[in-house]
């Protein structure tokens, strides 16, 4: 009862990723547009230092139960979020969007060796093959017809590894920590991180001439992507592997191209197709291997309580 109980939790974890994976691929289509306007540490910011505080606002009470384990640990995940953001966005500017989203989903192979190498414990072949899938449809999806390697692309080879350790030190943290804490801190240290990035190389000044359209991608990604996907992402890590979540949250890039497709007029071609297939096996295959192994425990144990007859 308690196994089929966490399998549920695990399912519905899983569902909310999805959920995350629909709201950050929509997000590629809003943020290619606002950047022309807005430079990239200024807008990231204003995305989370406006989702910190919200959160801090809403959750003013649970805030004054903050201890240094959480500031410690919740800076640590912030760090790789920032990192990882701040290495995608330079690594934009000197490479293509396409090879920028398949480096970067490189990150669901990475996730699986990055857990062993923190926990000493195997995700499991299962893992590794689906991860393995993942990337093959990511290749499929994402990548351009030439692919030289420049210097953008090894910026971004940087933030794969980044944004791994983001979920792996997640997935560790989260069920030790609440959830809304860890959430808010992270949000509020890649924010101000941001900030003082921004402060060095971009010019701040003009940050309220900016027009409409600006605040209002800026706000969908506070809500949406930023709030409600981190909260979900935190929540969820505490009942599915980080390689689960990984290979969940590398549909950010099949959302990315269906958005792209009906707002960009992007060709999604059988080539994406077949990637978007390969993603979707990855994950059916990390899903599956709980609901397999459970039938054959079943199986063996009513094997071994049958009768000799």
């Amino acid at each position: 009862m308690e196994q089929s109980l966490s399998r549920k939790k695990m399912y519905l974890a899983d569902i909310s990723l999805l959920a995350v994976a629909v709201f950050w691929g929509s997000n590629f289509v809003i943020v290619k547009d606002a950047l022309e306007l807005i430079a990239p540490f200024t807008y990231l910011g204003l995305r989370f230092s406006a989702a910190a505080l919200i959160l801090a606002l809403i959750f003013w009470k649970k805030m004054r139960q903050i201890n240094r384990r959480d500031l410690i640990r919740g800076s640590l995940v912030g760090f790789f979020l920032f990192a990882g953001f701040g290495f995608q966005t330079i690594g934009l500017l000197y490479t293509t969007p396409a090879k920028s989203g398949f480096i970067t989903g490189i990150s669901v192979v990475i996730v699986p060796f990055l857990y062993f190498l923190a926990t000493r414990i195997s995700p499991g072949w299962w893992s590794f093959a689906g991860g393995v899938l993942a990337v093959s449809g990511l290749f499929l999806l994402s990548a351009s017809e030439t692919l030289e390697f420049a210097f953008g692309d090894l910026l971004t080879v940087i933030c794969a590894f980044l944004f791994a350790a983001h979920i792996v030190f997640l997935g560790l943290y989260a069920p030790r920590h609440d959830a809304i804490i860890l959430s808010t801190i992270q949000l509020a240290f890649t924010g101000l991180a941001s900030f003082v990035a921004a402060f060095f190389s971009e010019s701040v000044a003009n940050i309220f001439t900016y027009p409409p359209a600006i605040w209002a991608a800026i706000l969908y990604a506070v809500i949406f992507c930023t709030i409600g996907a981190f909260l979900t992402q935190t929540l969820a890590q505490r009942f599915t592997p980080p390689t689960h979540a990984a290979i969940i949250l590398s549909l950010e890039a099949v959302f990315a191209g269906v958005f792209a497709f009906f707002f960009w007029d992007e060709q999604f071609t059988l080539r994406k197709l077949a990637g978007a297939l390969l993603i979707f096996t990855g994950i059916a295959i990390t899903e599956m291997k709980p609901l397999l192994e459970a039938r054959l425990k079943k199986k063996t144990d009513a094997g071994q309580a049958a009768p000799d007859l």
